[in-house]
């Protein structure tokens, strides 16, 4: 009970001295005003603020750096890699940021990312509100939702990037490459500035951002998909997980690394099973994008991922369940086979047979099994036209 209390009283006064004597905070030379705490994660909190100059609404990221530059360096890395995809109407772009010293703590540091905010929320806010109220999402709505966030994953890498810009007044800025590496303290060759490989990984792969054709988020789930405000279009952000795609694993010692970053920056339940176990020789590519696509697309169906819900279940152990492909719709118990309806026919749960035969393409053990990206795709589109031409909503 006691550390219990010692942990609430921690998080209010990490709350209130994110802000210490005033409403506003200034980030090169634009003053927003603290509304609310929108959410919270290890090192990290979210606010919702408003630029004092426009009355405009943002999100504002801010990460503890307690570790020194090493930690700073990491928390700027999601800066470089809002940069790579800029503009895309289905990711989140970076509008601003900047480091700040840390007055109680000379060697600690805070990185603010300011970002677009949505009002709608992400998709795990309406999964949570679809089991309060007993509703569902409409299965061509969902359709739609994931036909624009298949555009997420697996994008080629901007070759050329403008070095200044404008800000929403029309005055030039830096722009945040710029920007991100003086404030490390690192302002290098285009190839280290643009890089977003760990030293470890650049060392031991000996790869450069001319050879990479393609990322790979490493943590899509439904609280990383924000929608729209007009609810049509779903953007993915958080990108803090990027990581080039394909991977090559060639020792033991780069196998047991990734295992620990994929620990680290994806979630669990949404985890593909080759980042549980990197094997050597193995090859970590988008396909885990297409695993956590497919967790994402059962848990707004049903409610939690489905390696989440099987563990309940069973009261076994999630990672096992992932590795083994265990796990079922809520309909499909023990010892039954999998529930087949005829195509748009919807069951007791309202999940239609082309919509659970999707989740099943995508949550295959073996990642050469799961569809790619295109394939994807095709298989939504189709979906879609079924969909439309049966007058599904």
């Amino acid at each position: 009970m006691a550390q219990y209390i010692t942990d609430i009283v921690h998080a209010l006064t990490n709350c209130m001295g994110c802000f210490p004597g005033t409403p506003t905070l200034k980030i090169n030379n634009r003053s927003f005003k603290i509304a609310r705490l929108l959410g919270e994660g290890g090192f990290s909190y979210v606010y919702l603020v408003q630029d004092t100059s426009n009355e405009a609404l943002y999100a504002l990221k801010k990460i503890r750096c307690p570790f020194g530059q090493e930690s700073v360096s990491l928390a700027l890395r999601e800066v470089k890699a809002y940069a790579l995809f800029s503009p895309h109407p289905n990711i989140i772009q970076s509008i601003d940021h900047c480091v700040s010293s840390d007055k109680s703590d000379p060697g600690a540091k805070t990185v603010y990312i300011v970002l677009p905010y949505y009002r709608r929320g992400n998709l795990q806010d309406l999964i949570n509100s679809n089991l309060v109220n007993n509703t569902s999402f409409p299965e061509k709505q969902l359709m739609k939702l994931f036909l624009g966030n298949r555009n997420n994953i697996g994008k080629k890498q901007k070759k050329a990037k403008k070095q200044t810009g404008h800000n929403n007044q029309g005055t030039p800025v830096k722009s945040d490459q710029i920007r991100e590496n003086e404030e490390a303290g690192d302002v290098g060759s285009e190839s280290e500035q643009q890089g977003l490989l760990t030293d470890r990984e650049i060392n031991s792969q000996q790869i450069g951002p001319s050879d990479i054709s393609a990322y790979a988020h490493r943590d899509i789930k439904p609280g990383n998909i924000m929608i729209d405000d007009d609810g049509e279009q779903s953007i993915l952000m958080d990108l803090g997980s990027l990581a080039p795609s394909p991977t090559s694993i060639t020792s033991r010692s780069e196998a047991l690394a990734l295992q620990d970053i994929a620990a680290e920056h994806s979630t669990m339940p949404y985890r593909a099973p080759e980042l549980f176990d990197v094997k050597t020789g193995s090859v970590i590519d988008t396909k885990v994008d297409i695993w956590s696509l497919g967790c994402t697309l059962y848990a707004c169906l049903v409610g939690k991922s489905p390696f989440e819900m099987r563990s309940d279940e069973t009261g076994g152990s999630l990672s096992i369940c992932v590795l083994s492909g265990d796990w079922r719709f809520p309909d499909e118990g023990a010892g039954r086979p999998k529930a087949k309806n005829q195509p748009n026919q919807g069951d007791s749960n309202g999940i239609s047979e082309n919509i659970r035969e999707l989740v099943r393409k995508c949550l295959k053990v073996e990642p050469s099994e799961r569809p790619d990206v295109n394939e994807l795709i095709d298989i939504i589109e189709e979906i879609i036209a079924k969909q439309t031409g049966n007058g599904a909503s």
